[in-house]
């Protein structure tokens, strides 16, 4: 019995290495330059959401040939998580940030946030044009804050933008994009709670991405990716139809 659980211990570790999960990263990009789901490893079945809602993988951004003129991906090996964010600027704008659920079966869930023209603040020219010239690249090994430290800062900020209290650690050159609107320094302000969330960590980038409903465990769908340097917030990207 000890040999088939060290087996199988070995084999989710395998499952979920960096490099399955940049290939799915991978996959889902030209899955969407193509506008078809099926150059991704999908199980029997997919699960695949838009805003909380299931859609068809026929109808919904997915099927609509698109390449991302910019992309940040989010790998974590310990939850089996990609996290994708996409800028498409043609033919159609769209801002998307895509959470892939891994399995042994494949991929069995696949939940975008998307956000569109008449979107609060949205426009994909900007903020493509704001996110590159950010860095998300991965940090030096003895710079990187640990698993929890990551998710410790990213809760703590959207606690506070929640309407809770406490301490967020932001660096004083932090800055976010708003759906498209660039703002120079990250305070949280207040609103709804961030409830149900569901956080994938990328050790090596320093990043957090975070998916919740906001305000009700059926409210609205939120989508945020923290870049963290030295403890810090150092950007802040939101994608959210209800901003």
């Amino acid at each position: 019995m000890a040999s088939i659980a060290m087996s199988s211990a070995a084999a989710a570790q395998s499952q979920c290495s960096r490099e399955t999960l940049d290939d799915i990263a991978a996959k889902y990009a030209e899955g969407q330059k193509q506008g078809s789901i099926f150059t991704l490893p999908v199980g029997e079945w997919v699960d695949y959401r838009e805003n909380g809602e299931l859609v068809s993988t026929a109808v919904g951004v997915i099927a609509q040939p698109s390449e991302f003129a910019w992309q940040l991906d989010v790998i974590d090996p310990g939850s089996c998580h990609v996290i994708v964010q996409g800028v498409i600027l043609e033919p159609t704008p769209y801002v998307v940030t895509t959470q892939l659920a891994w399995t042994f079966n494949g991929l069995g869930q696949i939940r975008s946030t998307v956000i569109r023209e008449g979107d609060p603040k949205f426009d994909a020219k900007k903020t493509f044009e704001y996110a590159s010239k950010e860095d998300w690249g991965e940090i030096p090994e003895g710079q990187r804050n640990t698993r929890d430290e990551l998710i410790a800062v990213a809760n703590a900020y959207l606690d506070r933008m929640g309407g809770g209290d406490g301490t967020v650690a932001l660096a004083s050159n932090c800055d976010r994009i708003d759906n498209g609107a660039y703002v120079a320094n990250c305070e949280p302000g207040t609103g709804p709670a961030f409830l149900k969330r569901e956080l994938s960590v990328d050790v090596a980038k320093g990043t957090v991405a975070v998916v919740s409903n906001r305000g009700e465990d059926e409210g609205p769908q939120d989508a945020r990716i923290f870049r963290i340097e030295g403890g810090k917030i150092r950007h802040v990207h939101a994608v959210a139809p209800s901003l």
